[in-house]
């Protein structure tokens, strides 16, 4: 089971022109063994297939991490089961990561994966975000993600500055939500800066917003 995911996972990340080390290989594979037992008791992903797992959840944050300094605090909302957050820090260890999420259970999960992957710098926040003030005291960060939450539901609120001056926040989104932010963003002071596919996913699309110019 990890063997072929781990054939996989080296493919995939050859092809989008990186190459893993072996602590970061090992650290995909915990994280790999974690969702396949953590997920026989409680619903972590939909894909059961290793090499599947290995392209949806995997291939995104490899294909996005030159997007990212390391240094900087990271806020992942709606963690769940780790994507694309715990990815990205695996590649970007001197990022701080928060991993916001609202299930006790994932919650629990992740501070699991934390700890088997020997993270540093690396905190679950237990906590439901309905607007941006409840994350005011992680706001402004360097980088900030989400993936499978809407964001126009969720990052509702004026007077909080969310990024710092350079900063980035990376949705990993549909073509269809894509649109819907060239329409309208949701929290302040952002704008739409660019787009860029998905290997994943012929509809997944990376949106990439930075602060407006001041």
């Amino acid at each position: 089971m990890v063997a072929a995911f781990t054939e996989t996972l080296l493919k995939i990340a050859a092809a989008t022109g990186r190459s893993l080390s072996d602590q970061e290989v090992r650290r995909f594979e915990a994280h790999f063994r974690l969702l396949r037992e953590w997920g026989r008791r409680m619903n972590l992903t939909g894909l059961k297939d290793e090499s599947m797992i290995a392209k949806r959840h995997f291939l995104e944050p490899i294909a996005v991490a030159d997007l990212l300094e390391n240094e900087g605090r990271l806020v992942d909302l709606g963690s769940g089961n780790g994507f694309p957050a715990v990815p990205i820090k695996v590649l970007r260890p001197g990022l701080e990561l928060v991993l916001v999420e609202s299930s006790e259970k994932k919650s629990a999960f992740l501070w699991a994966v934390i700890r088997e992957l020997g993270l540093r710098e690396a905190r679950v926040e237990t906590r439901r975000v309905h607007r941006l003030a409840d994350l005011a005291d992680l706001l402004p960060c360097r980088y900030l993600t989400l993936r499978a939450v809407r964001s126009d539901n969720l990052l509702k609120g004026k007077g909080i500055q969310v990024l710092v001056p350079g900063g980035k926040a990376l949705f990993f989104v549909t073509t269809d939500e894509v649109e819907r932010l060239r329409r309208h963003i949701p929290m302040e002071g952002l704008r739409l800066s660019g787009t860029r596919l998905l290997p994943s996913d012929p509809r997944s699309v990376l949106a990439i917003l930075e602060p407006r110019p001041v």
